[in-house]
């Protein structure tokens, strides 16, 4: 088995930006587009789904994004297992890089083409089959791909290094959506309207999403680079093994409230920016460049610190960060600061955490399933990566419902902002709960 030359590591690790701008570009925009606060309104923009509650407490974006990951939680084992199986000449893990790509694009930027330019029951339909795409080809790439990880980092400095490497690229990702993505849009409204505006902005970044996605399909060669041989468990065994592993279901909740918070802090940071900052687009534009930018100043602190202090220390940190963030953001407006200065401090809070949130849980998982293979003699990293995925889903689906029922409810205008004011505090409470599981998760190779 030969060592993986340095370019071909570097391609892999480029698409790590590519799927994570298509994800950032889905889900740091689709709240402010599909449900628009009322100053957005007056420009141009288009509630296209009803805000009432219908359906045990559920609004229809609700319902559209549980449904979107409930296909997606399916699709979690199902593709693991069908990856872990595969027996294709081309790469168990690269054909479905390659079939996953060019799908995962297309349903990200169609979520911001609804058929009816109003609230109506079609554009429910449509945005639960859009986002039901979304996520099922997001399982399809992402999947595999984050389960060649332990196959070609043959040490943990290999694997360290790796997912460093990604999470520089795909904090660039997110930088191209977060950070020029509101400067596009609002150089774009100058000519047309705001949802015109967003509408065309979103294809524009879709592209080179697409296109890095396929630099791992041509970097990738599973034959030379890896040892790892076909799994031959069924779904269900495979499955089962995998979610009685305890020190997995520990790690498992840690990273699913880091998640949860993260997911909640992308998707409202343009709605607190209008909203709690009394701003723009832009203001959101430079709030995702302070979060980013000292994450990026965070990754080789990270890098460092995980074989000296462990990377349990450190997630447990990062939990206590995003909770310390959303308590932050809830109080924007309410403090003797003002609210734009204020909410810069609680983006710098959420930075460390952010980083580690990029960088650690991958490393920590590829490690489970290395110690679980040795002990069972089994290869299934990717039932691993897939039955994380299947409860994570679900966990960012559950956030996604938060954030439409408390805007819905409580209110999500510079009139009515309780319902802005509330989520962070909601991510906070997830964050302080998976910190209390994630303290009985044991390192392997360390007596904590």
């Amino acid at each position: 088995m030969e060592e993986m030359p340095r370019g071909r590591r570097f391609f892999y690790n480029l698409s790590a930006a590519g799927w994570t701008l298509l994800d950032s570009l889905l889900m740091t925009y689709y709240v402010v587009f599909l449900l628009p606060p009322r100053e957005r309104i007056a420009q141009g923009m288009v509630q296209y789904v009803p805000d009432r509650t219908f359906l045990w407490g559920l609004t229809a974006l609700g319902v559209i994004l549980l449904f979107g990951r409930i296909v997606d939680a399916v699709a979690d084992p199902l593709a693991a297992s069908w990856s872990d199986r595969c027996r294709s000449p081309f790469g168990r893990r690269r054909i479905f890089l390659a079939l996953g790509g060019a799908p995962l694009a297309v349903s990200a930027a169609a979520v911001f083409f609804p058929p009816v330019s109003g609230p109506s029951w079609i554009n429910t339909v449509y945005l639960a089959a859009m986002f039901g795409c979304y996520f099922f080809f997001f399982t399809i790439y992402v999947g595999p791909y984050l389960a060649l990880i332990p196959e070609l980092g043959h040490t943990e400095k290999q694997r360290l290094s790796m997912t460093t490497a990604q999470g520089y690229w795909s904090l660039i990702g997110s930088a191209l959506i977060m950070i020029g993505g509101p400067l596009l849009i609002a150089f774009l409204m100058r000519s047309m309207g705001a949802a015109a505006a967003y509408q065309r902005a979103v294809v524009i970044m879709a592209v080179p999403g697409l296109l890095l996605c396929y630099s791992a399909v041509f970097a990738v060669d599973e034959r030379r680079f890896s040892s790892a041989e076909p799994s031959t468990l069924p779904l269900r065994d495979s499955f089962l093994k995998t979610v009685k592993n305890r020190n997995f279901l520990f790690y498992l909740a840690g990273n699913m409230a880091l998640w949860f918070f993260f997911n909640i802090l992308r998707s409202t940071t343009v709605s607190m920016a209008i909203v709690l900052g009394e701003a723009g687009e832009e203001f959101a534009s430079l709030l995702f460049m302070v979060v980013i930018g000292i994450s990026a100043l965070c990754f080789p602190i990270i890098a460092k610190l995980a074989p000296l202090w462990g990377k349990k220390r450190l997630m447990l940190i990062g939990l206590l960060g995003f909770a310390l963030s959303g308590v932050m953001f809830s109080l924007t407006g309410t403090v003797p600061v003002s609210p734009r200065t204020w909410m810069m401090l609680s983006g710098a809070a959420a930075s460390f955490p952010s980083a580690v949130v990029i960088i650690i849980p991958n490393v920590v998982l590829s490690e489970i399933s290395q110690a679980d293979s040795r002990v069972t003699g089994e290869r299934r990293e990717a039932m691993f990566f897939g039955v994380q995925g299947f409860f994570m889903k679900l966990n960012l689906g559950l956030s996604g419902a938060v954030i439409a029922g408390f805007y819905s409810a409580f209110g999500r205008d510079i009139a009515q902002p309780l319902g802005v004011r509330l989520t962070p505090l909601a991510g906070a409470a997830a964050a302080l709960i998976g910190f209390v599981i994630m303290l009985n998760y044991r390192e392997p190779g360390r007596n904590s």
